[in-house]
């Protein structure tokens, strides 16, 4: 039976860490542990997943710590010290369901499946049968949708953190992307490269996680326009399509970034559609979305070659 291991980093959220975890007793896979990764400084996290370790259970538990900001940081340090096959990931303010695991693995008995993911649901947000999910499109658009996706399970491009799960061997994290806490996209640059390797990566809507977005400790602030998380976000999804996404979409994604964009970081087509709408976060967004573009792209050029490296450093992995 395949092995999986949960990794659930956890910064300054207790209260919902303990759901979270309540949620990942009850999964009926039988063959899983999990490991919690909590932040230097962060006393009170750490103390409830001391509690938490010293707690009988059926599987197997353990505690990292990382003195280094950010998710990817906080990632890492969990895969590194992982046992499972099958790493699967989830955020402190998830609540997976019973089934959560049961319905992630039972894709994996296809060998050319290289990660599962499935939706996020969020209070208040009805599911939207029929949409796209996890969509890069071929001129470089970003569908997302995972937390509205519904019917059956289908391959997607990338897959959404809180409910994302890869084979170990493909746990390669991104080095340099913008961003103290959420670092956006990330998932971008994971799932594409899982991609461009050849694996299909399967969206799989049953395979729930009760998701209940709590505020976040660094600039990227839910429901706020700040600037210098909208440069964060455009940079690290430009460098990530730009990277994995393939000739065809790397050429477009120059035009579309500029010129049209979406309402987070809009070009000049989507700039001149909120400004007749009064839709004043999308114009605010505009210049601090185009100079993360601007700032993706010189990255790129000065390393996108890397791209065509062997793929095969595993856990750890390079920019």
């Amino acid at each position: 039976m395949t092995s999986v291991t949960v990794v659930v980093p956890s910064y300054r959220r207790p209260d919902d860490l303990s759901k979270c975890l309540e949620g990942l007793n009850r999964q009926l896979y039988p063959r899983y542990d999990v490991v919690i990764v909590v932040r230097s400084g962060d006393e009170e996290t750490k103390a409830l997943a001391l509690r938490w370790l010293g707690t009988d259970s059926s599987y197997g538990k353990s505690v990292t710590e990382v003195s280094e900001s950010g998710v990817l940081a906080a990632m890492k340090a969990g895969t590194n010290v992982a046992l499972g096959d099958i790493i699967a990931y989830t955020d402190d303010d998830a609540v997976p369901r019973p089934d959560w695991l049961e319905k992630l693995v039972r894709h994996y008995a296809d060998p050319r499946v290289g990660g599962v993911g499935g939706r996020d649901i969020q209070p208040g947000i009805p599911a939207k049968p029929g949409c796209g999910v996890g969509i890069v499109t071929w001129y470089g658009k970003l569908i997302g949708n995972h937390h509205i996706g519904d019917g059956p399970a289908r391959e997607a491009d990338v897959l959404k953190g809180v409910n994302m799960s890869l084979r170990r061997e493909l746990t390669e994290f991104p080095q340099g992307l913008l961003g103290t806490g959420a670092q956006v996209h990330f998932e971008v640059h994971m799932c594409l490269r899982a991609r461009w390797l050849g694996y299909k990566l399967i969206y799989d809507a049953s395979a729930i996680v009760d998701h209940y977005p709590a505020p976040r400790f660094d600039e990227d602030q839910r429901g706020k326009a700040v600037p210098e998380a909208a440069v964060n976000a455009a940079y690290n999804l430009q460098l990530g399509i730009l990277r994995w996404g393939g000739l065809l979409r790397m050429m477009s994604r120059f035009v579309y970034a500029a010129f049209v964009g979406d309402r987070t970081t809009p070009g000049l087509l989507r700039l001149a559609v909120a400004w007749t709408r009064g839709e004043r976060l999308v114009v605010s967004a505009f210049i601090p979305g185009q100079q993360g573009y601007w700032r993706g792209l010189r990255r790129w050029m000065k390393t996108g070659r890397d791209r065509f490296r062997s793929a095969s450093a595993g856990i750890g992995g390079r920019d």
